[in-house]
């Protein structure tokens, strides 16, 4: 039967489609420390010290070992006593959780985003955005959501979430591609909100203005970023910042769309995509 593990959002797990309860914060934490080892075996200790965050109860063994048991039944439910595991399995010295990577709603994720940005960069801005579209659409809230307290899981969310961040700069760099700059604003404005120290989203967003004729708005942009580095961060935008500033200024024709020129071989296909 179909096992299916999402953890781009709150975890949850399906089984042959039918979600299934996987109870109280430790079985959903072991879950988690399973599925970010990638197959791989994970020992005892390593289990104890992540799950419980440092500070294992008396009988940390049994203790992990009723935890088990616990997730095993949500993951196999009609499971025989008598009959092996087949999902979360004892090797050695730990355990193993034997998820297809299919199954793992991240691991589509990344590989849809791979695919996307390979489109992109291939000359498909088309194809490009239907593939990222299909990634962000996975997401259901911040990864990990109900688990974020646990040190061990945070480098796993915050990477998921750096990989989101640049799924939707390339959804961006793939509608201007198009030229569908108007459309284009939104989702730039929201990139700049949420992720302010993320130089590429404000020149996304002055360059989507540029190409609406409002080269005012487009350089008031850099300046606001440049003042928000400086302000916040005590460092300079970058190079691509300010030479994208000084080709606003000069209005460099290669800034403009060139609708049927193939995106690659563009100017500024170099600039949104190389940064």
């Amino acid at each position: 039967m179909m096992v299916e593990f999402a953890v781009l959002g709150p975890c949850a797990v399906t089984v042959g489609g039918v979600p299934t309860r996987l109870g109280g914060p430790r079985p959903r934490a072991l879950l988690a420390r399973l599925l970010i080892a990638g197959g791989a075996v994970v020992a005892e200790d390593r289990i104890i010290e992540d799950v419980w965050d440092g500070a294992p109860p008396r009988g940390p063994r049994p203790a992990l070992h009723t935890c088990v048991a616990d997730l095993r039944k949500a993951l196999e439910p009609g499971r025989s006593p008598r009959r092996p595991p087949q999902v979360l399995v004892r090797n050695g010295p730990g355990y193993a959780l034997l998820a297809g990577s299919g199954s793992v709603d991240a691991v589509r994720f990344v590989e849809a985003a791979r695919s996307g940005m390979a489109a992109l960069a291939g000359g498909r801005p088309d194809l490009a955005v239907t593939l990222l579209d299909a990634a962000l659409r996975l997401w259901r809230g911040a990864a990990y959501a109900d688990l974020a307290e646990l040190r061990f899981v945070r480098a796993e969310a915050e990477g998921l979430d750096e990989w989101r961040s640049l799924v939707r700069e390339e959804r961006v760099a793939a509608l201007l591609a198009l030229g569908q700059h108007r459309s284009s604003l939104v989702e730039c404005r929201s990139l700049v909100a949420e992720h302010p120290f993320r130089e590429r989203g404000w020149a996304l967003w002055a360059l989507a203005l540029y190409r609406c004729d409002r080269q005012s708005d487009a350089l008031a942009v850099l300046r606001e970023a440049a003042c928000r580095l400086r302000e916040d961060l005590g460092v300079e935008p970058g190079p691509a910042v300010a030479e994208l500033n000084r080709r606003i200024l000069a209005h460099d024709p290669d800034l403009r769309w060139e609708g049927a020129v193939p995106y690659p071989a563009t100017a500024l296909a170099r600039f949104v995509t190389v940064w």
